[in-house]
């Protein structure tokens, strides 16, 4: 009983583990996977921003 518990925890360990990593590079796969998602203000920000003139 004691193993299966010692085994459990640590499933749950790897799992918040996966979990965490999952979320924390959510920014980097969702563009992979779902493309940019540009707002009429990012189009402007390189033309805005860019060398002084």
């Amino acid at each position: 009983m004691a193993d299966m518990l010692r085994e459990v925890r640590t499933a749950m360990i790897w799992a918040a583990f996966g979990l965490g990593l999952l979320l924390a590079t959510r920014p980097v796969w969702s563009y992979l996977l779902f493309g940019p998602d540009l707002t009429h203000e990012d189009l402007l920000l390189p033309r805005c921003f860019g060398l002084p003139t």
